[in-house]
């Protein structure tokens, strides 16, 4: 299987109170976290993302405070975050349980562990977007969407599919 790049346009536009509140608590609990990797992606350019990408299991590989699987179950997901620090793990469950949002957060590393999705969401670290690509490859069925951040307003869209030839 290969990663076919996909273009799709966010749905760009307001985004509902309950989870603009959400994302500015979780946004400002991350910020006490002390945790000197840890640099969040654009949470509105997700949920426009994740308002136009098929499917209803999300998956995101290094959660950190959860701000993204917090946006893929108010979405209606079946959310999944993956986050290797235990603090963020930890302060991740905390904040979706006080805004009664139904996402599980798993304390490992997401090459170590394999969770169930149809879209997985990752803020690659710079020069780790081919390791992430391959282990995205090898380790989701065709069908999967991967939406990969490369900086915390440029994303980008692939699809697991069938080797082309």
């Amino acid at each position: 299987m290969t990663l076919q790049r996909i273009e799709i346009e966010p749905a760009l536009g307001p985004v509902p109170k309950h989870v603009a509140d959400w994302i500015a608590t979780a946004m400002a609990v991350g910020k006490s976290v002390d945790c000197f990797d840890y640099i969040p992606s654009c949470a509105e350019l997700l949920y426009g993302y994740l308002q136009v990408v098929p499917g209803k299991r999300y998956c995101e590989w290094g959660s950190g405070i959860g701000v993204g699987i917090g946006i893929a179950a108010a979405l209606g997901f079946d959310a999944t975050g993956i986050e290797i620090n235990d603090e963020l793990s930890r302060r991740s469950r905390t904040l979706l349980q006080q805004f009664h949002l139904n996402a599980e957060v798993v304390c490992a590393s997401y090459h170590e562990v394999t969770v169930s999705a149809d879209v997985v969401f990752v803020y690659c670290w710079p020069g780790q977007v081919n390791a992430v690509r391959e282990r995205f490859e090898s380790t989701m069925p065709r069908g999967t969407w991967l939406l990969l951040a490369e900086g915390a307003e440029r994303f980008s869209a692939f699809l697991q599919s069938w080797e082309q030839g």
